[in-house]
């Protein structure tokens, strides 16, 4: 018997560019944090190595429920053009072990995946199932507002 449940949270959306272009701005994200999410998102930095490098370590800061969540991450996969995967660290790996963005192309365009991975309790989940409703709903909204927004920001 498992004790914790995982979650798979996916949000993707068609860009009218191809995937080198959405890698580029990913590349650049040091730059690009602040306009991919304005509300929300408040400052990134690589913080060991280079920018999509495999250990490469990152920081970064955004509002979740109206408070400042900061986030210390390693990049553990990088497939150039086509996927990034960053886990996170102590104490967000608890509720959250990694993300991965996805671009796959389609044509002369791409579509843009955003995975999260949640691992949830299950006493937890039985606990707290309208906070878990709640936590579900806020990620789901801020992640499809990331998706507009690097559609908007790269179909210019």
């Amino acid at each position: 018997m498992h004790i914790f449940e995982d979650l798979l949270l996916k949000d993707s959306i068609e860009i009218k560019v191809k995937p080198e272009k959405i890698w580029e701005f990913f590349s650049k994200l040091e730059e690009n944090y602040k306009s991919w999410h304005p509300e929300d998102h408040l400052t990134f930095q690589w913080t060991h190595g280079e920018p999509l490098e495999e250990n490469s370590t990152c920081y970064a800061e955004q509002y979740v429920f109206g408070k400042i969540q900061k986030y210390h991450g390693t990049c553990v996969k990088i497939v150039p053009n086509r996927k990034i995967v960053i886990k996170f660290a102590f104490p967000v790996s608890i509720v959250s072990p990694k993300i991965e963005w996805l671009i796959e192309p389609k044509g002369s365009h791409s579509i843009f995946t955003a995975i999260t991975f949640m691992r949830f309790g299950k006493l937890y989940q039985k606990l707290f199932k309208r906070r878990m409703k709640n936590l579900i709903e806020a990620h789901d909204k801020h992640v499809m507002k990331e998706g507009e927004n690097l559609k908007r920001l790269l179909e210019i």
